[in-house]
């Protein structure tokens, strides 16, 4: 399982300013010897989820058919759908589904309103776990332990360490969001622009993502505060309830 992960993590080192890789780039920065990343290469891309360029490998096809097999297919997204319309349709606001993977979110289904603007990380793209109602209230429900690890390793990078976080104002934040059962943000993540979001579980009880609503703030400002939180809340709830009956 070990090797399986570190095989995997070389699909993370694939960003817009690094759409090519090769076994330097993986020794560099997964620190692993030469054998293991042209091994990992070759196993990767055996399995189409690498494709060999002159200048080094890129994301292969297979990539485009799971996610091809995701958006048509994936649970979530196919019980969320009707969900984020109606909120759309009812507020105007954006409205989004995001998941947590790893030690991110990420946006996987967004549905713009007639005034859209930035939201988030764009879909696929990570959110900013510290600055966005998406993030913060999926690490409320996490546990303590995991919540001071992420806290500790994301809060000592130098961007972090402008941002002035400190863990004791961070996590009394997170306990509040929990108590309350929604998270709002307004102008951190985009100025002028303010979202509320509401977290998703299992049928365990564990989270698995969040959902939000997001716009101007001169739009979110249009509605009654508690009348956005009950719509996301009661939204968010439904969806939790339809994956615990799949």
């Amino acid at each position: 399982m070990n090797s399986l992960r570190r095989m995997l993590d070389v699909l993370d080192l694939f960003r817009p300013d690094q759409p090519v890789i090769d076994v330097e780039i993986i020794c560099q920065q997964l620190g692993y010897t030469p054998a293991s990343a042209y091994r990992y290469l070759r196993e990767l891309g055996d399995a189409g989820l690498l494709v060999r360029l002159p200048r080094g490998y890129a994301l292969g096809p297979r990539i485009i058919a799971l996610e091809h097999q995701m958006t048509d297919y994936d649970p979530v997204l196919v019980r969320s759908r009707d969900l984020v319309e109606k909120l759309v349709a009812e507020t105007g606001l954006d409205a989004m589904i995001s998941e947590w993977y790893g030690d991110a979110v990420v946006n996987v289904l967004i549905r713009r309103g007639p005034d859209p603007g930035p939201a988030g990380g764009g879909r696929g793209r990570p959110i900013d776990l510290f600055h966005s109602a998406t993030s913060r209230v999926v690490l409320a429900y996490l546990l303590p332990r995991q919540i001071r690890r992420i806290f500790d390793a994301h809060a000592s990078t130098p961007e972090a360490q402008g941002q002035g976080l400190e863990w004791k104002a961070f996590s009394k934040g997170l306990l509040a969001i929990r108590k309350q059962g929604y998270c709002i943000s307004e102008s951190e993540l985009h100025a002028g622009r303010t979202g509320v979001a509401a977290p998703i579980f299992d049928e365990k009880q564990r989270v698995l993502g969040s959902m939000t609503l997001v716009g101007r703030n001169e739009r979110f400002r249009a509605f009654q505060e508690s009348y956005l939180c009950n719509l996301v809340t009661t939204a968010a709830a439904e969806l939790t309830a339809r994956i615990a009956q799949q």
